[in-house]
């Protein structure tokens, strides 16, 4: 097999790989399996054989090489009016959906204004590159790399502890995060949020209401309880259960972005009232984004299987809750 030759990228960036390629055997890429290119966004991961050699060092089987490229423009054509709010916000999506791609424009944007401090806090060095310098693509913004090491056959990742510092050293007005992922990482959002700080961070997954059934990142938009309704409570319910979830606190971030596609999002601009909504099984008024256009869409909530979306009105649906409530739908319409 050939896999440099099935890069959809230049020749240029074909020669890069292969010269890193001669340098698998480095002890970060030991220890991540991935490392970056110098002056690029490019990464490598390589797959590594679970028989090790002679040496003790494990033969390198399979090697994925990443194109790392920068997209200008992509928040002003889908999503201008965060780039001036100042409520944190939240991206959700599956790999390869364009969530670093997105941090980085919003590290580039934010950081234009000389007064506003912005600091990007780079768990696996793909928003600012894997070099000494940041790549040019995050603007003016500080960059934080975060480092990892192997502890008992796990990599460990100090992301946390460079959210702090970022606050305790950087004084920012902005901070920006990719992959949060742990428990800790989830901790350390919270003190930033506590400390009125503007958050732009993103998760793995496919929609808002997944994170809910996370016991690790629950709390991100709010977690979730059991609550024992009394009799006159369930009675007023379709459903007639007495013990339901609620969502258990406020969360950390104002506004929510599920990033279905590259060029179609779907922005929740009241986390709050979205969860409620999903747990209440309720309607609400959401926004579908695609370049140079807002769109007012329905959402309702389906338990355990997150929200479906609809450009007019549902069916009446025999497990609402509690009726065919609207929260939000059909109201005023407009950016933030």
């Amino acid at each position: 097999r050939e896999p440099l030759a099935q890069v959809n990228c230049e020749q240029g960036d074909i020669s890069l790989f292969a010269d890193m390629f001669a340098k698998t055997h480095t002890g970060a890429l030991l220890a991540t399996r991935r490392i970056g290119i110098d002056g690029t966004l490019h990464r490598l991961s390589v797959i590594l054989s679970h028989r090790p050699a002679p040496d003790g060092i494990p033969p390198v089987i399979g090697v994925t090489a990443r194109v790392g490229k920068t997209i200008e423009g992509s928040l002003d054509l889908l999503a201008p009016d965060l780039l001036t709010s100042t409520a944190s916000v939240l991206l959700i999506g599956r790999p390869n959906s364009g969530k670093t791609t997105c941090l980085r424009e919003f590290a580039r944007r934010l950081s234009e204004d000389k007064n506003n401090i912005v600091v990007v806090v780079d768990k696996t060095c793909e928003i600012g590159g894997d070099g000494v310098v940041p790549h040019a693509a995050i603007g003016n913004a500080r960059w934080l790399p975060v480092e990892s090491f192997k502890k008992d056959g796990q990599v460990m990742s100090l992301q946390h502890e460079r959210m702090r510092e970022a606050v305790e050293n950087q004084s920012p007005h902005v901070v920006i995060v990719d992959e949060i992922s742990s428990l800790q990482e989830v901790e350390a959002i919270r003190t930033m949020n506590q400390r009125g700080i503007r958050i732009i961070a993103a998760v793995h997954g496919g929609s808002l209401p997944m994170l809910l059934h996370d016991p690790e990142r629950a709390a991100l938009a709010g977690g979730c309880h059991t609550v024992l309704l009394s009799g006159e409570e369930a009675n007023r319910r379709k459903d007639k259960q007495k013990s339901v979830l609620m969502r258990m606190h406020e969360p950390m971030f104002g506004v929510a972005v599920e990033m279905h596609e590259r060029a179609r999002w779907v922005l929740h601009r009241n986390v709050r009232q979205a969860v409620d909504c999903y747990f209440k099984r309720q309607y609400i008024a959401a926004e579908e984004l695609t370049p140079g256009q807002a769109r007012e869409v329905v959402a309702r909530g389906k338990f355990g299987e997150g929200f479906e979306y609809s450009d007019g009105t549902f069916p009446p649906a025999e497990d609402d809750a509690e009726g065919d409530d609207r929260d939000g739908a059909g109201g005023e319409r407009g950016r933030m």
